[in-house]
C-alpha cells in the first residue's frame, strides 16, 4: 500500500507541474478573441466607409440602380446590426444611413417631381382627361425612380416619425413615392382650407371633406394600376399602394376637422353640421370607396372623450326635439299610403320616429370601439321608452270613445314599432351589441375578433330591445283589452231585449215556414257587425285579430251566463237559439276566421245540451246528478269546455225536463 501511495505521490506532482506550464494560455485566449472582435469592429467600420464611398462614385458617375443597391447593403447591415450591444457602432450606422436616405431621398425627390409636372399630376380641373396622353418614355422613367424610391424605405427599426399630435399616432407614414404623390394635393388643402381664403369656412366642412372624395375618386385607381405592379415585382407584399393613398388624403381631412373642433365646439348649430359632415365623408369613404374599416378616418376624432360627450349630448337633444315635432304635427295620426303597409296602419309618426332610430344608427355603427355604440343604444333605449310615455300622455289627454278617439291609431304606432324593434333585434348589428351588453352586464368585456364573436353569438338569445318591448307590448295588449272591452259593453248595451225574450214560450220549428234571427237580437247583431267592421277599418290586422278573439271570447261568457244559464226554453226557444248561433254570430266573425265555432265553444256546447232529444237529455241529466263518470258522458255528446254544474243548470232550464 505504501508503494502505490509513493507512485500516486509521483504522478500527481509530475501533472501539476505540466499544468502550471498552462496557466497562462486561458489569458492569452482571452486577449486573442478580444483583439478579433476589435479586428471585426474595425473590419466593419471600414465596410461601412468603403460602401460609402462606393455610393458617392456611383452618385458621381450617375449610375443610380448601383446607388440603390448599394444602399440596401447598408441598410440590411444596419438592421443586422440591431440587436448588437456595440451602442456605439449602432449609432453610427443610423447616422450613417440616415444620412444617405436623406441625401438620395432629396435627389430622386427632385426628379419624381419632375416626373410627375410631366405627367401633369395631379389630375385637377383641366388635367383631368390627360391620363391616356403620357409618354410612354415618362412612364417608363416614373416606374423606375417609384422602385429606387420604393427600395429607399428606412428600415422599421431606424426610423423616426414625427407626429404632431396623439390622434395621429394611428396614421402609418406612407412609402415615399406614396407622399411624393400626396405632396402637391396637400399644398393644395392647405392653400384653399386654411387661413383667411373664402373656402376655409367653419360653417362649410362639406367642401374640405368633398374635396378630399374628390381627389380619391380621381387618382386612386390611377396609383394602383401604376404604382401597385412595381411594388409586387420588388416582392413587398405588405404593400397596398390605393390604401397608402387613401390613407394619405384621408389624413389631411383629420387634422382639418381636429383643428376645427376647438373653435366651434360651443356652437351647437355648427358643431352638429361638422359631425354630420364627418360621419358623411367616413360612411362615403368605407362603403362607396371601399377604405378598409382596420384604417383610421374621422371617427376617431369624434370619439375623443369630450367631443363624443358633447356629441351623443347633442344627438339627445335634437332626438327629443324631433320628437316634439313628429307628435305635435297636423299630420302625425295619418296612415300612410301603400300596399305594403296597408295591413299595418302604419301611422305618419310611427314611420318618422323609426326613421330617427335608424338614422342615429346609421351615424353610429361606422364606430369602432363597441362601447361606444353600447352608449348610442342606451340612448335609442331611452328614446323609445320616452316615446312610450309620450304616448301614454296622449292617451290620458284625448279619453273619449276609444273607436273614435286616436287611442287606435296610438294602438297601431306601438304595435308597428314593436314589430320593426323586433326585426331589428335580430340583425347582424343588433345581436353584436346585445353580446357586448351582456358582456359587459357581468364585468367580461369582450375582446374577441369579429369572427370569434359571430361565433358566440349563435349561443346567445334574446335583444337589446327586450325590455323595452316588454313594456311596448305590455301597454299594446292593456288597450287591445280596452277596445274590445268598449265594443263588448257597446253590443251588451242592445242585447237587453235579446236577453229578456220570451224563450220558453216561443213558436216550434215545427209550427213556423223558416227561421229567422230572432227580432230582439236584430239591435245587437247589427251593433256587432258595424264595430267588428269598425275595428276592422281603424285597426292594423294582428291588432284587429287581438280584438276580435278577445270580443269572441267575452261575448262566448256572456251569452252562456246571460242567455242561457238564466232562461228557460222550450224547443221553439232552443230551436231559434240554434239558428241565431250558428247562422247569425258565428257568420258574423266567419268573415275573419275559417273556424269562429272554435272561438265560441261555451254558447256552442250550450246550444247542443238544449236541442238534445229529451230521452238523451234526461238520462245525461241522471247521470251528471249521480256522479257518474262525468267526463266521458259528456264527451260522448260533445261537451268538452262545460263544466257539470254548468250543464246541470242548462239541462234543468229546458220546459221539458223541468216541468216533469
Amino acid at each position: 500500500m505504501l508503494e502505490k501511495c509513493r507512485s500516486l505521490q509521483e504522478t500527481l506532482t509530475e501533472q501539476l507541474k505540466e499544468n502550471c506550464k498552462i496557466d497562462g494560455i486561458q489569458a492569452n485566449v482571452d486577449k486573442v478573441e478580444e483583439l478579433e472582435q476589435a479586428l471585426s469592429y474595425l473590419y466593419l467600420v471600414k465596410f461601412v466607409k468603403d460602401l460609402c464611398r462606393e455610393i458617392e462614385a456611383s452618385l458621381s458617375a450617375k449610375d443610380d440602380e448601383s446607388t440603390i443597391t448599394l444602399y440596401n447593403k447598408l441598410s440590411k447591415t444596419a438592421s443586422q446590426l440591431q440587436p448588437t450591444a456595440c451602442h456605439h457602432l449602432v449609432i453610427y450606422l443610423h447616422d450613417t444611413l440616415h444620412y444617405w436616405h436623406n441625401h438620395l431621398k432629396d435627389k430622386f425627390s427632385i426628379e419624381y417631381n419632375d416626373i410627375l409636372k410631366a405627367l401633369k399630376w395631379p389630375f385637377c380641373g383641366n388635367n383631368l382627361t390627360v391620363t391616356s396622353l403620357h409618354s410612354p418614355d415618362v412612364i417608363v422613367r416614373f416606374k423606375v425612380v417609384t422602385t429606387y424610391l420604393l427600395q429607399l424605405q428606412l428600415p422599421e427599426e431606424t426610423a423616426k416619425p414625427t407626429v404632431t399630435s396623439s390622434l395621429l399616432t394611428d396614421f402609418i407614414p406612407p412609402s415615399l413615392p406614396i407622399l411624393l404623390l400626396i405632396r402637391p394635393l396637400r399644398r393644395r388643402f392647405i392653400y384653399h382650407f386654411t387661413g383667411s381664403k373664402q373656402t376655409n369656412r367653419p360653417d362649410k366642412p362639406e367642401w374640405y371633406f368633398t374635396q378630399v372624395l374628390t381627389w380619391i375618386r380621381d387618382h386612386a385607381e390611377w396609383v394602383r394600376n401604376n404604382v401597385q405592379p412595381i411594388a409586387d415585382s420588388l416582392g413587398l407584399c405588405h404593400f397596398h399602394a390605393k390604401v397608402e393613398f387613401m390613407r394619405g388624403l384621408v389624413q389631411l381631412a383629420v387634422e382639418k376637422l381636429q383643428s376645427e373642433l376647438p373653435n366651434i365646439l360651443y356652437d351647437d348649430a355648427l358643431f352638429a353640421h361638422l359631425v354630420d359632415e364627418a360621419l358623411g365623408f367616413e360612411r362615403e369613404l368605407r362603403d362607396t370607396l371601399l377604405y378598409p374599416s382596420s384604417q383610421p378616418a374621422t371617427v376617431s376624432v369624434l370619439t375623443q372623450a369630450q367631443i363624443f360627450v358633447k356629441w351623443i349630448n347633442m344627438e339627445k337633444k335634437y332626438a327629443t326635439e324631433k320628437m316634439d315635432a313628429i307628435l305635435s304635427s297636423d299630420t302625425a295620426w295619418q296612415k300612410l299610403l301603400g300596399p305594403d303597409i296597408d295591413d299595418m296602419k302604419v301611422t305618419e309618426c310611427a314611420e318618422a320616429f323609426l326613421t330617427l332610430l335608424m338614422t342615429i344608427t346609421d351615424r353610429y355603427s361606422h364606430l369602432p370601439q363597441p362601447g361606444h355604440r353600447l352608449q348610442f343604444l342606451e340612448l335609442q333605449l331611452e328614446l323609445v321608452d320616452d316615446w312610450r310615455v309620450r304616448l301614454l300622455q296622449l292617451l290620458h289627454e284625448n279619453y273619449e270613445d276609444p273607436l273614435t278617439s286616436t287611442m287606435p291609431r296610438i294602438l297601431n304606432t306601438l304595435h308597428y314599432v314593436s314589430s320593426v324593434l323586433v326585426e331589428w333585434g335580430s340583425t347582424v348589428h343588433f345581436l353584436q351589441l346585445y353580446y357586448f351588453k351582456k358582456q359587459c352586464d357581468v364585468g367580461k368585456f369582450a375582446h374577441e375578433t369579429l369572427a370569434d364573436i359571430s361565433d358566440s353569438i349563435a349561443d346567445e338569445e334574446g335583444s337589446v330591445f327586450c325590455e323595452a318591448l316588454a313594456l311596448l307590448q305590455r301597454l299594446e295588449r292593456e288597450l287591445v283589452n280596452e277596445i274590445s272591452d268598449s265594443v263588448t259593453l257597446d253590443v251588451k248595451a242592445k242585447s237587453r231585449p235579446y236577453r229578456t225574450d220570451r224563450w220558453f214560450a216561443m213558436q216550434s220549428e215545427k209550427d213556423v215556414v223558416s227561421l229567422s234571427v230572432t227580432s230582439s237580437g236584430c239591435p245587437m247583431f247589427h251593433e256587432l257587425a258595424a264595430r267588428l267592421h269598425t275595428l276592422q277599418e281603424i285597426l292594423a290586422l294582428p291588432l284587429f285579430n287581438q280584438a276580435w278573439k278577445n270580443l269572441a271570447a267575452q261575448l262566448d261568457q256572456y251569452l252562456l251566463e246571460e242567455v242561457a244559464m238564466v232562461n228557460q226554453f222550450n224547443s221553439g226557444g232552443a230551436a231559434q237559439l240554434h239558428y241565431d248561433v250558428f247562422r247569425n254570430l258565428l257568420p258574423l266573425f266567419g268573415l275573419y276566421t275559417n273556424t269562429p265555432d272554435a272561438h265560441f265553444p261555451l254558447i256552442r256546447e250550450a246550444t247542443i245540451l238544449l236541442n238534445m232529444a229529451l230521452g238523451s237529455a234526461m238520462l245525461l241529466l241522471q247521470a251528471l246528478e249521480n256522479n257518474e263518470d262525468v267526463t266521458e258522458v259528456l264527451v260522448d255528446v260533445g261537451i268538452y269546455k262545460l263544466t257539470v254544474d254548468i250543464a246541470i243548470v242548462i239541462l234543468k232550464n229546458r220546459t221539458d225536463i223541468s216541468s216533469q
